[in-house]
């Protein structure tokens, strides 16, 4: 009996420290969204998100199993607009990054590269 105390506190403690420090790394997005579009030449889909904290720089957003990289010059303000490329025939040789992650983001932070999932929305019309 004595032993079980210590073992139950310790993995309370673990436990504690796990979700506190899981839960310093997820960000505040908002107005996450996405919608698909298909033209005669491309298919893909249009994400926005609104991020709060620059301390943080997105790197790329993965929706439905496609990566697509981030750039400045995707940023609105403190909105992200990005076009997640799934098919097309504009681009010559352009290859579609494929990704087995859930729908998210990829940041970057102090040099470190860490991924948050995102519920994005669909947006239909």
């Amino acid at each position: 009996m004595k032993n079980s105390i210590p073992k139950a506190f310790l993995l309370f403690s673990f436990g504690l420290f796990f979700l506190f420090s899981c839960s310093r790394q997820l960000l505040d997005i908002k107005n996450q969204t996405y919608k698909s579009y298909n033209t005669n030449n491309e298919r893909g889909y249009i994400v926005s998100f609104k991020l709060n904290d620059t301390a943080v720089v997105p790197k790329s957003v993965v929706i439905n199993g496609i990566v697509q990289d981030i750039s400045n010059s995707n940023k609105t303000g403190d909105i992200y607009y990005v076009n997640v490329i799934a098919q097309t025939a504009l681009l010559h040789n352009y290859k579609v990054k494929l990704d087995n992650k859930e729908n998210g983001i990829y940041f970057e932070k102090n040099s470190n590269i860490f991924f948050q999932p995102v519920k994005f929305k669909l947006i239909t019309d």
